[in-house]
């Protein structure tokens, strides 16, 4: 075994070895039959919930015990912090202009610190981390003019909505009915991702260019708004281009490490200087100067966000304060389709925190954590704040960012393998109470232009549809035929003409998911669609394709190392463990090899001494 200057680490007898375990048959039935067992869904009353807590309750104060390595989750704290308030920042726009203004960047950031406290406080598995997602910002705009056909206030539904959602929320984590995540694969992340790749690009795109007004003769915002768009445009560019800073051959790693990490940040901070170069207008209030993120009460009085001038509401909603019986059980809709979103977005973000990759010890809380996240929706409602779920890509860099990295060569392939993970608390409560502190600072966020935001915005989309495989199938369907790379999906599918039909059925599903979600008035029902496809692949795609084929086209059985051989091999990285692993969102998504509960994790940490 060597080590080169950079930690590489080359050991070809566990290369063979793993090679061999890989190809061999009887392990991968074996291992098939395991995971058809653990994926039978069984409903108990609280038997979950009982199991999470036994195993999670004697190691609450280790917890919260000093870390073996305080300076690794002080930088872990600070980098969740900034890779979620940015998106957060986003999503706030889209709320304000969804919302006319009920919801805008004060009440997305104080959600985003009051649920990610309770959280660190109560979840089993406090890596995962809470906020406010695109899906949620999507669901709650589309849903907000339900209080008007209701007759009802709107924050006096809204606190409906929120408590109907968390009941819903702790009875499916009492019954037991979480396990049922487990029967969701690729088919349905695949497309989840590619609806919300494109709706990412398209509202992105939509709001840069809306305020040119191309119709139009004349028009004073003109000049405003191409200005907006030079700087998302120069935003993304930058985003994109430190977003593979890893695996450029110059510099130091710790240096190509930093861009990467926090691209959206030097991206943010550069052009917002630049938007304040002498010469260009600064009054964002007037129809020429550059629009900025507005926050109308600059300092903030921790006051719910109203016009200047206007009494704002109180932040405690009266749940019976405008609104009859009929608004009552009318928002039970609504909030359903949130718990369906949830069902699939946070325990996603869950599961792929405690992937097998990052070695963790402690066992995962899938139910118990779930119905903490119900709880976490009732102050929402109370205080009229968006809910927020599990995050992507957020919660599994957090894991990343806690563990130590190193590099081995394993059949000549350079692989990042991660160990020894700081499993605690203080950096998802740091990075919740740093939340806090940015509102007592929230005038520096006046200064964003909105068209910084957009541009991330725009980053954000294209970079979860690169990583998504409907849209690389789509690529190579454009592609010569002996040009494509000897992916499975290309070499041991019974023909190409196969994987074209898969692929036009799920780009298919996506394109009307996302066609309903954008443009019609009832769009808040896309979370039923999503969840959805889970029987439709189970109990139709099963019925047109084979299983040989399917095991390709929908790999449920693979891990993550093996998607992200694939990854290397569609875009020609030659081995290169960095841009293959620079994809975290929801074609990552896999179950193989992860622990279901506690009794798994003490199966696989006995057989760990084994297989050494």
């Amino acid at each position: 075994m060597g080590t080169n200057e950079e930690g590489e680490v080359s050991n070809s007898d566990e290369a063979t070895q793993n090679q061999t375990g890989k190809d061999d048959p009887k392990s991968l039935d074996a291992g098939e039959k395991a995971s058809d067992e653990k994926k039978t869904p069984t409903i108990q009353f609280l038997t979950g919930m009982k199991a999470d807590l036994a195993a999670r309750i004697p190691l609450y104060f280790d917890d919260w015990k000093c870390p073996r390595s305080p300076m690794k989750v002080l930088n872990s704290t600070w980098f969740v912090f900034v890779v979620q308030l940015i998106p957060a920042l986003i999503f706030a726009e889209l709320l304000d202009k969804q919302t006319e203004g009920r919801l805008a960047v004060a009440e997305v950031i104080l959600s985003a610190g009051l649920i990610s406290v309770i959280y660190a406080l109560l979840a089993g598995q406090p890596l995962v981390l809470l906020g406010i997602t695109g899906p949620v910002a999507i669901l709650l705009g589309k849903s907000y003019r339900l209080a008007e056909d209701y007759d009802a206030e709107y924050f006096t539904f809204f606190w409906w909505l929120c408590m109907w959602a968390a009941l819903l929320h702790m009875l499916s984590a009492m019954l037991g009915i979480v396990n049922f995540v487990w029967f969701i694969s690729p088919f349905s992340t695949q497309i989840f991702e590619f609806f919300i790749a494109s709706s990412f690009i398209f509202q992105s795109i939509r709001d840069l260019v809306k305020d040119i007004h191309f119709q139009e003769e004349e028009n004073e915002e003109r000049s405003a708004a191409y200005a907006s768009l030079l700087i998302g445009l120069m935003t993304f560019y930058i985003c994109w281009t430190l977003h593979f800073a890893e695996t450029w051959p110059h510099f130091t790693r710790q240096f190509r490490t930093f861009c990467t990490s926090y691209n959206m940040l030097i991206a943010l901070v550069v052009m917002t200087a630049l938007s304040y170069l002498p010469g260009v207008a600064q009054d964002s209030n007037s129809r020429v100067g550059i629009k900025r993120v507005e926050i109308r009460r600059i300092p903030w009085d921790w006051l719910p966000t109203t016009e200047p001038g206007i009494e704002p509401r109180p932040w405690i909603s009266n749940p019976l304060d405008g609104i009859d019986v009929r608004g009552i059980f009318g928002a039970l809709f609504p909030a359903f389709m949130l718990y369906l979103l949830f069902f699939i977005d946070h325990n996603i973000s869950s599961i792929m925190t405690q992937a097998p990759k990052y070695n963790l010890k402690k066992p995962p809380s899938y139910h118990w954590d779930f119905f903490v996240l119900g709880l976490t929706i009732i102050p929402c409602g109370i205080m009229g704040i968006p809910p927020g779920s599990g995050l992507i890509p957020e919660a599994p860099l957090h894991s990343r960012s806690l563990c130590t990295r190193t590099y081995k060569t394993i059949n000549g392939v350079r692989r990042e393998v991660f160990s020894d993970c700081e499993e605690q608390r203080w950096s998802a409560m740091g990075q919740a109470l740093l939340m806090f502190a940015s509102l007592s600072v929230i005038v520096i966020i006046s200064w964003i232009p909105v068209g910084c935001l957009f541009g991330i915005f725009l980053y954000l989309g294209v970079d979860a549809m690169h990583g998504n495989e409907i849209w690389e199938r789509i690529n190579l369907m454009f592609m010569y035929a002996k040009k494509r790379p000897p992916i499975p999906v290309v070499a041991k599918t019974s023909s190409w003409r196969v994987v074209q039909h898969y692929t036009a059925i799920q780009f298919g599903l996506a394109i009307v998911t996302f066609s309903i979600a954008q443009f019609a008035t009832w769009g808040y029902v896309f979370p039923a669609l999503i969840a959805l496809y889970v029987p439709v692949r189970s109990f139709i795609v099963s019925r047109l394709f084979s299983p040989e084929d399917l095991q390709h086209l929908d790999p449920s059985g693979e891990s993550e190392e093996d998607y992200h051989d694939e990854q290397r091999e569609y875009n020609h990285c030659e081995g290169d463990v960095d841009d293959a692993d620079a994809f975290h969102g929801f074609s990552e998504f896999r179950t193989k090899g992860v622990d279901h509960d506690a009794t798994d994790l003490r199966k696989r940490q006995s057989a760990a001494p084994a297989e050494e």
